[in-house]
C-alpha cells in the first residue's frame, strides 16, 4: 500500500488492549487539561449534552467528523469508536474541532469558521497533548515503540502526502482551465504527484521507499475532499508543523500560552495565520520556520524511536 512508509518494530505486535468509552473520555480530559481547563470544561459539557454520536455500528458512515453546523446549534460529532488507542486519539481530534467552534461561535455565522491554515490547530494539538499521554501510559518500552512509530507515519503522512494530494489538485485545476479531462488524464496526475514526492520506482532508478507503483493510479478517486472542499487537504500539513511548534512553545513557556491558544481560536476567520500566531513569537514568512517546525516535530519523535529501538535491539 503507498501510505506504508515506516515498518513497526520486527517483533509480533501483542494484541492491543481495549479502552473502554469511560476511560476513553478520562484520558482526553486530562490531557486537555494539561494544556486548557477551559476546553476541557467544553468536552465535557459536549459529552453531557450527548453531542457525540459514539458507537461503531452497522449502516453507519465510517470515519470521524465534527460539524459546527452554526453558532447557537452545533458543533456535533460522529465517531466509530472501537476502543483501540487510535479511536481515543480521534474523540481528542475532533474533539478540538468542536472546542474552536465553541469558542468562535462569537464572531457570528460568516466569520466563526477559521481559515484553512488554521482550522485543523486545535484538533491536531488536542490529539498530540492526548497521544503524549497515552504514551507516557504505555505498559512497555516495546508498546511505546510500537506507538511512537504509528505517530510517526501519521506525520509523515499528514505532511508529505497531504502536500502531494495538493499537488494532485494543482495540476488538475490548471488543466482544467484549458478544457474538460478524461479519468486517465486524471491517473497521470496522479502518478506524477506521487512520483515528485515519494520518487521513482524501476530497475534503472529507484529513489523512492516503495517496491512499486502497481494499482495505485486510480487512488485519487477515493479522497472525498478532492470532490466537497478541494484544496483542503494542505491545511492537515500547516497544522501539523504549526503544532510541532506550538507543542515546542507549550513545553518551553507554559506561562500564558492557555490564554494566547485560545485568543488564537476565538478569532475564527478575523485573523491571518501570520497574525495568529505572532503572540507565540512565530514567523511562518520566514522560510527556516518551516524547517524548524519539521525537525522540532517529526526530527524529535525518530530520534525517540531510534533512541527506544536501539535500546531494545532493532536497529
Amino acid at each position: 500500500h503507498e501510505t506504508n512508509i515506516l515498518l513497526p518494530p520486527p517483533v509480533p505486535p501483542p494484541e492491543e488492549e481495549k479502552v473502554s468509552w469511560e476511560e476513553a473520555v478520562n484520558i482526553v480530559d486530562r490531557g486537555y487539561r494539561k494544556f486548557s481547563p477551559l476546553m476541557a470544561d467544553m468536552f465535557q459539557n459536549m459529552i453531557k449534552e450527548k453531542r457525540i454520536d459514539v458507537p461503531a455500528i452497522d449502516g453507519k458512515r465510517g470515519g470521524a467528523y465534527c460539524s459546527g453546523v452554526a453558532p447557537g446549534i452545533g458543533p456535533f460529532q460522529l465517531l466509530n469508536f472501537d476502543g483501540t488507542k487510535r479511536d481515543v486519539a480521534t474523540l481528542a481530534h475532533e474533539s478540538g474541532h468542536g472546542c474552536h467552534n465553541i469558542l468562535a461561535y462569537q464572531q457570528g455565522h460568516l466569520q466563526y469558521h477559521p481559515p484553512l491554515t488554521l482550522a485543523e490547530t486545535a484538533s491536531i494539538f488536542g490529539e498530540m497533548i492526548v497521544f503524549r499521554d497515552l504514551l507516557s501510559l504505555a505498559s512497555s518500552k516495546g508498546e511505546k515503540l510500537s506507538l511512537l512509530m504509528g505517530k510517526i507515519d501519521d506525520v509523515v503522512n499528514s505532511v508529505v502526502r497531504q502536500c502531494s494530494f495538493d499537488r494532485f489538485e494543482e495540476l488538475v485545476h490548471m488543466a482544467r482551465q484549458r478544457g474538460e479531462l478524461i479519468p486517465s488524464e486524471l491517473d497521470d496526475f496522479w502518478m506524477q504527484a506521487i512520483r515528485e514526492y515519494y520518487g521513482t520506482v524501476g530497475p534503472n532508478k529507484n529513489d523512492s521507499p516503495f517496491d512499486s507503483y502497481d494499482n495505485v493510479s486510480h487512488l485519487w478517486a477515493y479522497v472525498p475532499h478532492f470532490h466537497s472542499v478541494p484544496f483542503y487537504v494542505y491545511s492537515y500539513a500547516f497544522a501539523d508543523l504549526v503544532v510541532g511548534t506550538l507543542y515546542s512553545s507549550f513545553t518551553k513557556r507554559p506561562e500564558g500560552f492557555e490564554e494566547r491558544l485560545l485568543d488564537l481560536l476565538r478569532a475564527g476567520s478575523t485573523k491571518d495565520f501570520v497574525e495568529a500566531l505572532r503572540p507565540f513569537d512565530l514567523e511562518p514568512t520566514n522560510p527556516s520556520f518551516w524547517a524548524d517546525a519539521l525537525e522540532a516535530h517529526l526530527g524529535g519523535l525518530v530520534r525517540e524511536a531510534e533512541a527506544l529501538a536501539t535500546e531494545l535491539g532493532y536497529v
